[in-house]
């Protein structure tokens, strides 16, 4: 962009004095010879106005010749400084009115070379800087070449002393503008870039006869030098640029724009030939359907599941899904397969000519379909109706009322087993502790007569060895033992009919105890169960069967989620976190996928449902949970494992939890 400083600096090789203000009367230029003459120190003057900078007397001169400068008057003032007032300078008033609104320049020299100019020829030379001050302005906000030079005679007018006979001429790397000059009279500046000629200005008038002066070539030859210097730095070079590659982008877009009408176009007439097919197909099948149209329609729009016409050659013709279009093939659409299903009703409507009605298994849903024959006058089947209706809810509802039943019956059967096995491990148990006190009883007279006689054998082994090994073997029977009553109790717990009240006192630790002991030999196969049980876990007022139920599923869950080539590792760790019990089931099994952790707790979301499973496990442990005010996580890593986290609030330690152990009832 041209810099002011540069004309300022032109005016100021001229002229001794000079300062530059706008019409609010605010100082934007002033001369250095200008601000240090005046007084014993230099004034600072830019950025000040009129009114701070001057006597009263001077500013009035000011503000009289700015009236007259607007009316192309041409006027002296008088400079005379506040602080200085002896000091008074005489200045000559230039105008000029630019983009940015109007300027005022005053200029003059020492009193004595100011003498030296008649007063015609002051006001030329106010004419030309006014115009040196305008071309400078417009050189910095011209937004093109073309429009800098399709501009320029108006502005060089100003400065000539006949504006009306002006003619002005420029080229520009090959672009003319304006009209060219003929004959010899006429001033000229070349434009110079790069070190290179690229251009030139003439300047003449319409009367070749008028003598053009030296000071309109001086300052044609400024107008050359600041243009020069702005094509040096490349300012018009960047707006011509800038308008080229505006230009591009345009063509670019433009083209774009094109190509997409044309993708465009190419679709809608591909679309256009499906909807033709569809109507050609729908044509020839209304003369013969002419009766059953209506019928065929409501059908389409009432039904509440899918409806699909399709043709022989497995095209949907029609369809009440919305998003299904006509003519794209039946099994792609429905089904999300490359070919046709291995159990394709039209195959079998062709051949035996009959409606089909069956169940289909597409991934988790299941679905009943009824498909029925279309004829063409030749009773010959040219395609067929199918009616789909979602029975996957009916489906899970009938194998959960299966499960249910057979539930109900292991139930009774665990509750006679349990009867039937405990009456006779009673007997064992009383039995085994009368052995046991017999046996502490004879064996120091075993001992003594052993001391006679070191060749004593009882049950055919050595006494020795027998008197290390029958103690334990005591013991053992009686661990046993007790460990078949606690599977009796826990099998008993398991199938008693539970209320679903959360009136019992639930204690975590031993829950989860009796929890192992029941699917111990299930889970054996899989995995070893770690228990790290902190013994200072509260309990708490809940449902102790349903909280089984949850610690059941869970472990169980984790054991058949372990890879198939390796025995995994289940640890269950309970502790508190002030008034919450925290109960941790974590597996190094298989994990999950961020996909499956999200559904793991929807009803029928299961990824077992080929062996069985219903998708009601964790859902139900999910609102058992709930239901004791708790809350259940999951945190789990492909190839890591997944570990859930139990919290259960204990509302009231006073009230209704009390430590293990310290529970009198």
């Amino acid at each position: 962009m041209i810099k002011l400083e540069d004309l300022y600096t032109f005016i100021e090789g001229n002229f001794d004095f000079l300062l530059v203000a706008d019409s609010n009367e605010k100082i934007l230029h002033a001369s250095r010879l200008l601000c240090r003459g005046c007084g014993p120190q230099e004034l600072a003057l830019a950025g000040e106005t009129l009114t701070t900078v001057l006597a009263q007397s001077s500013l009035q001169t000011f503000r009289a010749g700015m009236i007259q400068a607007r009316e192309d008057i041409r006027g002296t003032v008088i400079f005379t400084p506040k602080d200085a007032k002896s000091c008074s300078i005489p200045l000559r008033i230039g105008y000029t009115d630019t983009s940015k609104g109007e300027v005022f320049l005053f200029f003059g020299t020492q009193v004595d070379g100011l003498s030296r100019f008649a007063a015609t020829d002051k006001d030329e030379r106010v004419k030309e800087l006014a115009c040196l001050y305008s071309v400078a302005e417009w050189i910095a906000i011209s937004r093109s070449v073309r429009e800098f030079f399709t501009q320029l005679p108006g502005f060089l007018r100003r400065g000539m002393q006949y504006p009306e006979q002006v003619v002005v001429y420029s080229v520009y790397q090959g672009q003319e503008y304006g009209q060219e000059l003929t004959g010899e009279n006429y001033l000229s500046t070349k434009l110079v870039e790069n070190q290179e000629i690229s251009g030139e200005i003439r300047v003449g008038y319409i009367d070749s006869d008028v003598q053009l002066l030296p000071e309109e070539q001086k300052m044609l030859s400024e107008i050359g030098r600041m243009l020069s210097l702005a094509i040096e730095r490349k300012e018009l070079s960047q707006h011509l640029a800038l308008k080229e590659e505006e230009e591009a982008d345009y063509r670019r877009r433009f083209a774009d724009l094109e190509k997409e009408i044309e993708t465009r176009t190419r679709e809608m007439e591909e679309q256009r030939q499906k909807l033709d097919t569809a109507n050609l197909y729908l044509d020839r099948l209304n003369r013969g359907w002419q009766e059953s149209k209506t019928r065929l329609e409501t059908i389409f729009t009432a039904f509440p599941g899918d409806v699909a016409l399709i043709d022989r050659d497995r095209r949907l013709v029609m369809t009440n899904r919305a998003e299904m279009l006509a003519g794209a093939k039946c099994y792609e659409s429905f089904f999300h397969r490359d070919k046709p299903c291995k159990d394709c009703r039209l195959s079998r409507i062709v051949h035996d000519k009959a409606p089909i009605t069956l169940t289909v298994k597409d991934g988790d849903r299941y679905l009943d379909v009824h498909a029925l024959p279309i004829f063409d006058p030749n009773h010959e089947v040219e395609g067929i109706i199918e009616f789909y209706r979602d029975v996957t809810l009916e489906r899970t509802y009938e194998q959960q009322l299966q499960q249910a039943d057979q539930l109900a019956s292991l139930g009774q059967l665990v509750s006679g087993i349990g009867h039937e096995i405990n009456n006779p491990n009673q007997f064992i148990r009383g039995n085994v502790k009368i052995i046991k006190q017999a046996l502490e009883d004879m064996l120091p007279l075993v001992d003594a007569e052993f001391e006679r006689n070191p060749n004593l054998k009882i049950a055919r082994l050595p006494y020795k060895f027998f008197r290390e090994h029958v103690m334990v073997l005591v013991n053992d029977m009686a661990h046993g033992s007790e460990r078949i009553k606690g599977i009796v109790e826990g099998l008993k717990r398991f199938a008693r009919r539970d209320e679903g009240l959360l009136i019992d006192k639930v204690d975590v630790n031993t829950a989860i105890e009796a929890c192992t002991r029941l699917v111990h030999n299930e889970v054996h196969k899989h995995a070893e169960i770690k228990l790290e049980l902190h013994p200072d876990v509260l309990t708490f007022t809940g449902n102790s069967h349903k909280i089984e139920q949850v610690l059941v599923n869970l472990t169980v869950n984790a054991s058949q989620a372990m890879p198939d080539d390796r025995k995994g590792l289940i640890t269950v760790r309970t502790r508190m976190e002030e008034d919450t019990i925290v109960i941790e089931v974590e597996d190094n099994g298989k994990g999950m996928n961020e996909k499956t952790q999200k559904q793991i707790f929807d009803p029928f979301f299961t990824t077992k449902r080929a062996s069985g499973g219903t998708g009601l496990g964790l859902p139900i442990a999910y609102r058992i949970i709930e239901e004791h005010g708790g809350s259940i996580s999951v945190k789990s890593e492909l190839g890591v494992g997944t570990t859930f986290v139990i919290r259960i609030p204990v509302k009231s330690t006073s009230e209704t939890a009390v430590a293990p152990g310290n529970d009198k009832q």
